[in-house]
């Protein structure tokens, strides 16, 4: 068995997206008992390109930081705090970080084949810019916060002091090069996941001395709390990112079924779900007006949540059985939620708007995840025969 040998065909669409010639030789990538074919590229071109990426930037930024100790004259550097280490890598660490995250995707996408794959990126550039540059912000802002918190009025020479710069620009840089040669669907997914739980962790835990869960869950962003920027900004991101993730989506679905009007309906409760999100990041919970704005996104957010899910059978035919029933039973745990904090007042504030986000959250995101193999996966996915030759 083992010398036995077999002969496949590949369909004419993915010779054409994989550009394969005649003798070119491709790679089999063996995983989880499955493989990929994959065109054979020449990763030590690719591999040097990417370092000339992020160590050009890095050392112009270096070269800036540099000039501005000697002008300073400081002899020593705080590793955080004001006119800090993490003050200026946070500044040239966005500057570069983006400019390379943003030239490496504007070349991914003028390298793309496919015309419809190259207008939907384009489409969704700006919005995935804003994204991205937010998360980058939001990250080195909680990194040095902890660096901070771990490593209280720290000081270093300025050869240290450059050094040490130069070392976290650089990972930033190349952290950013990196995602933007990893931006697809899955990657949006696990990028939104990881953002929502590490920002209302980090929200959780610095406020835990202030009992947060004694007033309620929006208690994390307003006024009162510490750090109430962590999260909202988490929120804001989360619904930028749900944005893109959706036309990231629907876009390549609705071109090869257009108007249908159930994928219309879908994305647009979902569309309207990611406003609501950025909405409560964006409309704190304090007094007065901005009190009954949080509260009427969060609402509305609730509503937007639920209908689709009790509408899921019809706006989503193809999903499996279990699905639907998940749909419907995380309906019913929302509206009894809903009759034990309105109607009976049973449960506290804080515990009703955490059983109610954790249950639309999971359920959307796992409506994501359905939507992307049901239109995404099996789209791309071909049924070829084994013939053996020997």
């Amino acid at each position: 068995m083992a010398n036995q040998r077999f002969e496949i065909e590949l369909p004419d669409k993915v010779v054409s997206d994989l550009e394969l010639k005649d003798g070119e030789q491709i790679d089999l990538q063996l995983s989880n008992h499955s493989f990929k074919v994959l065109p054979r590229r020449d990763e030590h071109q690719n591999q040097q390109l990417s370092i000339r990426r992020f160590i050009l930037p890095s050392v112009l930024a270096t070269a800036c930081f540099i000039f501005y100790t000697l002008w300073q004259q400081d002899n020593l550097v705080a590793l955080t705090g004001r006119d800090s280490i993490a003050t200026w890598v946070i500044l040239f660490g966005e500057l570069t970080g983006m400019g390379t995250f943003m030239y490496t995707h504007l070349v991914s996408v003028k390298n793309e084949a496919d015309p419809l794959k190259k207008k939907t990126a384009l489409r969704l550039t700006p919005t995935l810019f804003v994204s991205f540059a937010l998360i980058q912000a939001f990250s080195m802002l909680a990194f040095f916060w902890v660096i901070g918190y771990l490593f209280q009025a720290v000081y270093f020479d300025s050869l240290t002091a450059s050094l040490l710069f130069f070392t976290f620009v650089s990972v930033v840089n190349y952290a950013m090069i990196y995602s933007a040669m990893l931006v697809s669907t899955t990657f949006m997914m696990a990028t939104l996941i990881v953002t929502i739980c590490c920002g209302v962790l980090a929200s959780m835990v610095t406020n835990s001395s202030l009992l947060w869960w004694q007033h309620n869950f929006s208690f994390l962003g307003t006024a009162q709390a510490q750090f109430s920027w962590t999260f909202n900004a988490t929120l804001m991101i989360s619904g930028l990112l749900w944005g893109t993730l959706i036309d990231y989506l629907f876009v390549p679905i609705q071109k090869r079924l257009p108007k249908n009007w159930r994928l219309i309906a879908l994305r647009a409760f979902l569309t309207f779900d990611a406003i609501c999100l950025f909405a409560i990041g964006a409309l704190p919970n304090n007094p007065g007006v901005l009190h009954i704005a949080h509260d009427t996104a969060a609402n509305l957010l609730i509503l937007g949540t639920v209908l689709p899910m009790v509408m899921m059978h019809v706006l989503l035919p193809n999903a499996t059985k279990e699905f639907n029933l998940f749909s419907i039973g995380t309906a019913t745990g929302i509206a009894i939620a809903c009759a034990l904090f309105y109607l009976i007042r049973y449960l506290s504030l804080t515990a009703f708007e955490i059983f109610v986000l954790t249950m639309g959250i999971s359920w959307l995101l796992l409506l994501m995840q359905n939507i992307h193999e049901l239109f995404e996966l099996k789209e791309n996915t071909y049924t070829i025969n084994l013939k053996s030759v020997s």
